[in-house]
């Protein structure tokens, strides 16, 4: 009888689910602008991927509640907190209002208990959610809060109060990490790699205009930087590489489409060019954007037509992400080319940054597709051989 017990006792016990994890985007107001504005993107939920702008919408969706906290990160480096305060929807799309707090001025906020598990419902995700006062915190539901309202309006025939929100509803809240214990170096003391020399360095200060991503999640892992520290003479090798490979993807887009009317250039534009070590293994990817424009025709002879001239807003846009083999070569994992005229139906992409959307401590590509003058987001899981797409707030 006593061994059938003990047996019996592991399958008695429950796994313990993760809790919802958002992420979403931080606009940090530029010149001239007075607050910093969230957009979300997408909600990771049991493992599936869930469109945030309207995911639990009762109306505004779960993940701009008032009151969530959102860590927003560079290169998967903490760099400051976002507070939603005031949700909006603008032309069908919701976005939110609220306090930004640099990481390097004030206090990380203090994580608040987690609302309590219903036993009909334990299914329902349940995320911790921070409360203006700074008080001891009851489990009752709003009584204080209805006292206080019922001594307002005693004198008053004001209106029935409407019902309060739903108790169940999970709320998002990214907690304070615990703080990790300082170990004396090892000796010998080993020479950090380039990932490690990149988090040991201090985040750089955010910028006006800035756009980040952020991570909600009360139980997800605790950032972790991706940033590469490359030499000069890798950069330079690197860069010639990946650009190489999106030159010659530009001129197969245009090979494959004989209906365009113009030849790309031999020189890009506004040319970016970011490095990060997803997996941490020192072998970074490299993510290269740019734009190409059109090439000049020949000058005309004499007395022949007139060449027609390229549109001066016309752009070939492309997008490349790279990673080294076991031999030292640039290889392709991914690349994306579009042009000004089809934009609505392949859009050109623009790197926001690494974030782990996963909660697996490895990086994630996250990009804002633009449309000609619509932005959507699109989020790529970097395998060995390729990219493979998470999610897309556009649609499938």
């Amino acid at each position: 009888m006593v061994a059938m017990t003990v047996s019996l006792a592991p399958a008695q016990s429950k796994k313990k689910e993760k809790g919802p994890r958002a992420l979403a985007v931080v606009e940090l107001p530029a010149e001239g602008k007075l607050k910093p504005r969230l957009i979300p993107v997408t909600i990771l939920v049991d493992g599936r991927f869930w469109d945030a702008s309207i995911y639990l919408a009762n109306p505004r969706p779960m993940a701009i509640d008032p009151g969530n906290v959102y860590e927003v990160e560079r290169s998967g480096k903490p760099v400051g907190f976002f507070t939603v305060g005031e949700p909006l929807a603008a032309s069908g799309h919701w976005f939110a209002f609220g306090d930004w707090q640099p990481e390097s001025e004030k206090p990380r906020p203090k994580a608040k208990p987690a609302v309590s598990w219903r036993a009909e419902d334990e299914d329902r995700p349940v995320l911790h959610k921070r409360h203006p006062d700074t008080s001891e915190q009851t489990t009752q539901p709003a009584a204080s809060s209805s006292s206080s309202a019922s001594d307002k309006t005693a004198s008053s025939s004001a209106p029935a109060p409407s019902p309060p929100e739903d108790p169940n509803r999970p709320v998002l809240r990214r907690g304070k990490p615990k703080p990790q214990p300082e170990e004396p170096p090892e000796a010998p003391v080993e020479t950090p790699s380039p990932t490690k020399l990149a988090a040991m360095q201090p985040a750089a200060p955010v910028q006006a205009g800035e756009v980040l991503p952020a991570i909600s999640d009360a139980g997800g892992p605790e950032p972790r930087s991706y940033a590469y520290a490359w030499a000069p003479d890798e950069q330079q090798k690197l860069t010639k590489a990946v650009s190489d490979i999106a030159m010659a993807e530009v001129a197969r887009y245009v090979k494959s489409s004989p209906a365009l009317r113009y030849a790309p250039a031999k020189a890009f534009e506004q040319t970016t060019v970011r490095v990060f070590d997803l997996n941490t293994d020192n072998n970074p990817e490299v993510i290269f954007t740019a734009r190409v424009a059109v090439a000049l025709p020949p000058a005309p002879r004499a007395r022949a037509a007139k060449a027609p001239q390229p549109a001066p807003d016309f752009f070939f846009y492309v997008t490349v992400v790279g990673q080294n083999d076991l031999y030292g070569q640039m290889r392709r994992l991914f690349s994306s080319v579009t042009d000004s005229a089809h934009l609505d139906a392949f859009p050109r992409l623009e790197l926001i940054d690494a974030v782990d959307a996963e909660g697996t401590g490895h990086g994630n590509l996250l990009f804002r597709a633009w449309s000609g003058a619509t932005a959507s987001y699109q989020l790529y899981h970097v395998g060995p051989d390729s990219l493979r797409k998470l999610f897309d707030s556009a649609g499938e």
